[in-house]
């Protein structure tokens, strides 16, 4: 039998979807290829959310993209959100707590409102995910008869390394891991699964939006995907990435690929997959000395036929 994924007829949303390249716009193409009835494309960047509904229609989908203008720290906006699609459509089904930002300070640098905001980003939100979109999920009606539904939250490699990043985005996505395990039980009893993925090095928009995407209020950017992609190989090369592209470690991943996972967490060909973080960076954090211990690495041998 075909394995296929399918989320016909289900309504939720996905933060951070505003960029014109990264996991949020994945997600919500995959979702609407996955036949997702209604995709909430959240951000405070609105730059891009028309070419985000014209590639939805393009690939042939019937899914509609509704675009909101979203502060993803904000209880109050968030509540309203949630109460607006059940309202609209009598149902929640999946909840991508995608959002946030990563701007490099070392310690002398990062003031308190830095910190304070970081968390409230990347982890409060995901709080408000767990709750509020948890009790959105378990909403009834014609529409939806029970209970039901999952929440993604995107963590990050940071989270399993303390060199990836500074001390207010680590702590923040380490914190999701937890909220994705004590979630899971919190909603257990409302037949609502709890799950996130940790992206490694993935081509995003993440460096060029991080510093306006920092703020609190609705921003725009002007570059196109290319020239985002050609804003970040610095980055790459600077991590190591391209001087040795035989490692299977060091390749540049594409945020399709961590749409896949988050579309197949939310379908039911993951339902045995509760309370977990797929941490999806080609081996990278398990390489984590690269050849300080080990030496050169040679390709294994092949089999030999006799």
């Amino acid at each position: 039998m075909p394995i296929g994924i399918s989320l016909e007829g289900q309504v939720g949303l996905v933060t951070g979807a505003g960029t014109p390249y990264g996991i949020g716009r994945s997600l919500v193409l995959e979702l609407a290829k996955a036949g997702a009835k209604v995709i909430y494309a959240c951000d405070l960047n609105t730059s891009y959310f028309e070419t985000l509904k014209k590639e939805v229609k393009a690939i042939g989908s019937g899914s509609v993209v509704e675009t909101e203008l979203l502060d993803v720290s904000s209880e109050e906006a968030t509540v309203a959100l949630l109460k607006k699609i059940l309202k609209t459509h009598g149902r929640f089904d999946f909840f991508f707590a995608n959002a946030g930002f990563s701007n490099y300070r070392n310690l002398n640098d990062i003031q308190g409102e830095h910190w304070d905001r970081a968390i409230s980003v990347m982890t409060t939100s995901c709080f408000y995910a767990v709750k509020y979109g948890g009790q959105a999920m378990a909403v009834i009606s014609p529409e939806k008869p029970k209970s039901s539904g999952n929440i993604i939250l995107t963590s990050s490699c940071a989270s399993f390394l303390g060199a990836y990043a500074d001390i207010a985005y680590t702590t923040s996505k380490k914190a999701v891991n937890a909220i994705v395990e004590a979630g899971s039980v919190q909603l257990s009893t409302s037949n609502i699964r709890v799950n996130g993925f940790a992206p490694g090095f993935t081509r995003t928009s993440l460096l060029t939006s991080s510093k306006i995407a920092e703020g609190r209020t609705e921003y725009k950017l002007k570059e196109t995907a290319k020239e985002i992609q050609d804003n970040h190989e610095w980055f790459f090369e600077r991590a190591g990435l391209i001087a040795k592209p035989e490692y299977y470690y060091n390749r540049l991943q594409d945020a399709e690929e961590m749409a896949y996972i988050g579309v197949f967490l939310a379908s039911d060909l993951a339902a045995s997959i509760n309370g977990q973080i797929i941490l999806a960076d080609s081996g990278f954090t398990a390489a984590a000395t690269k050849e300080a211990c080990t030496g050169p690495v040679p390709p294994i041998t092949p089999l030999k036929l006799d």
